[in-house]
């Protein structure tokens, strides 16, 4: 009989959980797909600090630790690992591996022992990094494996995975799988949330779907097609497959017009006007560094143009969308008008959000928004509503370049579908788009030309007839 690691057993608390129902087992990697984003952080919370229900038990390593009619306000010994590490930058690996935990209990350091100990632990898990080595010189998918292997000797039971495919290149994200596989193999479990079901698909025993709070299904390996998924998924499945999109790509060619170009270093491509092109950086060497020129004032050790013009820092040209936009684009407490008018203050000569001003602009997005746009602050707005206010100012800014990083990063499946539409309507206006990534989700549904880049380099150019030829892409159809 196998041994049950969480159960959680009718457990609601309106509005984010519903009667939610399922079981993870010891040695199991179970996915958790979020078709839209309501209940999954209090499910996190839940799961990890026993927070209050409103009827309905939790179980962890079989014992009762959370229930409507007590809470033992006590945090379950579960790790939690998304874009915010929990390492410290300035301890070496084998500090942050051996002193930095729950239950270390020796009151002198042996450091010649704590490292031959982190080699061998590491090693185990496939990963060769020095033990002396400062935390914060690791990289991402490093920091990952580093946590991992430190809730293995820890102890740690359960080890929850939040959007990893979109913090991570495709070679790493097949390392960590593949750690994954071992410490399950050591009867770890897992449980990998995420907004995309192919991504799930490639290494989960289970996967639930998740749907207003509810579990509305839940798939073994063998039920894990999209087949199954369009059931679920149509109108996401419509809109991607939608003739009228498709239409897109059969339309004459977008000339041969400049739209913009970049040579920096060893890095060097165009872009012809109009199009739209994805970037897929596979071992995370150029992304930031050029976003970086992008945003600074003086771009040093860079040629940049657009529409054969010099690039010209603040120019309503260009318009720049980072990676988790709603933590860094958006202003909390002003209303969603003057968040819209946000980018013009800069952008555009002599305007002034006049009242007159105002109204225009909410007569012309009320059939986006509705009565919301005239909501005095962005405090407890649906984060739908809060893309739509980012994307559509861009769109109404009509800018002739606009570069996105990760643009579906940690967006449920549901947003997803209202950010291709928005791209679409980047590619009607003539809009030229960038799209610059780490790995493959739905970017291949909007672009024309796919770039790949390793060692900081272009290696390959795919025009979108030949997409499939590029054998590393993963979890590209959305449907």
């Amino acid at each position: 009989m196998r041994k049950e690691i969480l159960r959680f057993d009718q457990v609601t608390c309106p509005p984010d959980l519903k009667n939610v129902n399922f079981t993870i087992y010891e040695g199991e990697i179970d996915g958790l797909i979020g078709i839209d984003s309501l209940g999954l952080d209090y499910l996190v919370d839940t799961i990890q600090h026993n927070l209050p229900l409103h009827y309905g038990w939790v179980y962890y390593n079989e014992i009762k630790v959370n229930d409507y009619c007590q809470t033992l306000h006590t945090a379950n010994k579960i790790v939690v690992l998304q874009k915010k590490n929990s390492l410290i930058g300035t301890l070496s690996v084998a500090e942050n591996l051996f002193i930095i935990r729950n239950g270390y209990r020796e009151h002198l350091i042996n450091y010649k022992m704590i490292r031959q100990q982190t080699q061998m632990i590491l090693s185990s898990v496939g990963l060769q990094i020095d033990p002396a080595r400062p935390a914060a010189y690791l990289s991402t998918c490093e920091k990952w494996i580093l946590e991992l292997a430190k809730a293995w000797i820890s102890g740690v039971k359960l080890v929850i995975l939040r959007d990893v495919e979109n913090l991570v290149t495709e070679n790493d994200l097949s390392r960590i799988f593949n750690v994954m596989h071992i410490l399950a193999g050591h009867k770890m479990s897992f449980l990998y949330i995420c907004s995309h079901h192919q991504a799930a698909f490639r290494i989960c025993d289970r996967c639930f779907l998740m749907k207003q709070g509810r579990l509305i299904r839940c798939l073994d390996k063998s039920q894990m097609t999209d087949e199954i998924m369009r059931h679920y998924l149509y109108a996401f499945n419509n809109r991607v497959a939608d003739a009228g999109r498709r239409r897109y790509f059969t339309t004459p060619d977008t000339g041969t017009a400049e739209g913009f170009y970049c040579r920096m270093d060893n890095f060097e491509f165009s872009l012809k006007k109009g199009e739209t092109v994805v970037i897929l950086d596979t071992d995370d060497k150029v992304i930031t560094s050029f976003f970086r020129k992008l945003k600074s004032n003086i771009p040093a050790r860079a040629v940049l143009r657009i529409d054969g013009k010099p690039w010209k820092y603040g120019s309503r040209k260009y318009a720049l969308i980072v990676t988790h936009p709603l933590e860094t684009m958006l202003c909390q407490q002003l209303s969603v008008l003057d968040n819209l008018c946000l980018p013009f203050y800069n952008k555009m000569k002599n305007f002034w959000p006049t009242k007159t001003n105002k109204e225009a602009l909410a007569k012309d997005v009320y059939p986006v928004f509705g009565d919301t746009v005239y909501a005095s602050s962005l405090y407890g707005l649906d984060p739908a509503i809060l893309y739509d206010i980012i994307y559509l100012r861009t769109f109404i800014l009509h800018p002739s370049f606009l570069c996105v990083v990760q643009p579906f990063a940690s967006v449920d499946m549901l947003t997803r579908l209202k950010l291709l539409s928005y791209f679409d309507k980047f590619r009607e206006r003539g809009i030229t788009v960038c799209i610059l990534s780490y790995s493959l989700s739905d970017f291949l549904q909007v672009a024309d030309r796919m770039i790949v880049v390793r060692d900081g380099r272009v290696q390959n150019e795919y025009l979108q007839k030949d997409f499939q030829l590029y054998s590393e892409r993963s979890g590209s159809n959305p449907c």
